[in-house]
């Protein structure tokens, strides 16, 4: 069984080092519990059903890529519970070994960037880059999960994040 230990962070974002070699995905979900998403990422989709245990523990079970069509996107896309999102995600390795994975948001959700650190056990010892908010942890809060960007995006949001 596939088991993920996840926390989530805003960024500073003026402390950023440089994002290279970034994917842009669409990502969308056919259902909120369990989680049902599809990421498209060019050409290739895969699907992930995730069911959570605790707010950064959770049972996470991905199929392998698939090639789809313009057709079979356009259709997930119509059968999406919520707005799909768009983003670009980065990957940079610490000296402590953990791949943090920074997400930067378009469309609707533009100016928002955040982080995840995916981790060992769930009270691992995190050592923050200084471009990562650490005293802002958003693993917990709804409105950063994906789903609810696309719901309620974050260019929406009357008090928006520094």
């Amino acid at each position: 069984m596939g088991l993920e230990i996840e926390r989530k962070y805003l960024v500073h974002q003026h402390l950023l080092p440089e994002l290279k070699k970034g994917e842009r995905m669409i990502q969308g979900y056919l259902s909120e519990k369990p989680s049902v998403r599809f990421r498209i990422k060019g050409n290739q989709m895969m699907l992930t059903i995730k069911d959570y245990y605790t707010k950064n523990r959770r049972f996470e079970l991905e199929t392998p890529a698939k090639e789809v069509t313009e057709d079979e996107v356009r259709k997930l896309m119509s059968l999406a519970i919520s707005p799909p999102i768009i983003k670009t995600r980065y990957t940079v390795k610490s000296g402590q070994g953990i791949i943090w994975e920074i997400d930067v948001y378009e469309e609707e959700n533009t100016g928002l960037i955040t982080v995840d650190a995916e981790i060992p056990q769930e009270d691992y010892p995190l050592e923050f880059p200084e471009w990562v908010a650490g005293d802002r942890e958003i693993t917990g809060e709804k409105r950063y999960t994906n789903l609810n960007l696309g719901r309620k995006p974050y260019t929406t949001w009357a008090d928006l994040a520094e």
